[in-house]
């Protein structure tokens, strides 16, 4: 991969991880009455792979 499509896709991975965040978590939050502690913890989950997966491209742009 070359440094533009690294850059693109620690963006795309950053982006997929606030939709799940706002989708399962944030949504499972408002709809009170339907909460669900599994959506909840799995789009927690979730979220934080995507954000990894992000960061640790954009951390292999920074070292080389």
């Amino acid at each position: 991969m070359n440094q533009r499509q690294r850059e693109n896709s620690a963006k795309y991975l950053y982006d997929l991880s606030k939709i799940v965040f706002a989708t399962g978590v944030v949504g499972n939050l408002i709809a009170w009455r339907h909460f669900d502690v599994v959506i909840l913890l799995s789009g927690l989950g979730v979220t934080y792979l995507f954000f990894w997966a992000g960061y640790q491209l954009d951390r292999e742009r920074e070292l080389g």
